[in-house]
């Protein structure tokens, strides 16, 4: 059985802190074969206290802002042989490590991209979730580099890996794909594998307005880490497909067919104006 370290940032996390907390420490996986690490990143709240209830649970602090500077402090103190990476508002499912060690049992596995669940069940944003799911098979089967992306809530990667490529750019956003992206560069691409069983539940995403508001925050952060990494969003005929295989596999009815069809617009059309909104930022800047 493998060794893992689990890597959590936080910044004033105390709505859902203890959840995330508690999902990890009742894992069906051995407790000597695995360590928890929470990152203070400058919290202001309660999270601290919170965390200090839990004995099993490490707690360092990184005073440079950005989780990816706090999941860099985390790697310095890590001991596993894989890193598993979830964000302090997620909470993994009880058999999370499980999965995360047998998909590793392969040594061509470096990086594994799990699947992620929205924050409750509801008729739209399940549909929201099928599509997000069937979207990440499309892209880490499709052999197509550019279309690589990664996401730290959910993502495990072996720790011999950032030895051979240093940690994360320390930026706002990003770093998670832009580390994907220069990997898939440097070695065989099917050593990145997106493994459907290893799942996180998203708390902050409790309504489809949540999801449309992250939507734009990736549109937003898309503009930034395309300027680093040579990286292309779906096109819309990709999208129709991963769109047409859902409703087909599913056997979604007519009525929820075009349900599905209308939010993936809203929903595309949320990342459109993050894209354009860092455009103009970026263009006002330059312009001073």
């Amino acid at each position: 059985m493998t060794s893992i370290s689990v890597i959590v940032p936080f910044y004033n996390s105390e709505k859902y802190i203890a959840r995330c907390i508690e999902a990890l420490l009742e894992q069906e996986y051995p407790e000597e074969h695995y360590e928890i690490i929470f990152v203070n990143n400058n919290s202001a709240d309660s999270s601290r206290d919170i965390i200090r209830r839990y004995t099993r649970v490490k707690l360092i602090s990184e005073q440079k802002r950005g989780s990816y500077a706090a999941r860099n402090s985390g790697l310095k103190e890590a001991t596993g042989e894989i890193i598993a990476f979830t964000d302090s508002d997620c909470v993994p499912s009880r058999d999370w490590l499980k999965e995360i060690d047998s998909a590793m049992t392969s040594p061509e596995t470096r990086i594994l991209i799990g699947n992620c669940q929205l924050a409750r069940e509801s008729y739209l944003l399940s549909m929201m979730e099928d599509y997000e799911n069937e979207k990440n098979n499309y892209v880490f089967t499709s052999g197509v580099k550019e279309l690589y992306y990664g996401y730290t809530r959910n993502m495990a990667v072996r720790k011999s890996l950032f030895e051979e490529m240093g940690p994360f750019l320390e930026r706002v956003r990003g770093s998670d794909t832009i580390f994907i992206r220069k990997y898939v560069d440097r070695y065989p691409i099917d050593t990145v594998r997106y493994c459907p069983s290893m799942q996180v539940s998203h708390l902050e995403i409790d309504s489809t307005y949540k999801y449309f508001r992250k939507l734009f925050t990736y549109g937003k952060s898309s503009i930034k880490y395309s300027q680093v990494v040579d990286v292309r969003p779906l096109t819309n005929c990709e999208r129709y497909r991963v769109f047409h295989k859902i409703s087909r596999n599913r056997g979604y009815s007519w009525y929820k067919t075009i349900t599905l069809m209308c939010l993936l617009l809203i929903g595309f059309l949320y990342w459109i104006a993050g894209r354009l909104s860092c455009a103009l930022a970026s263009g006002k800047s330059a312009s001073k």
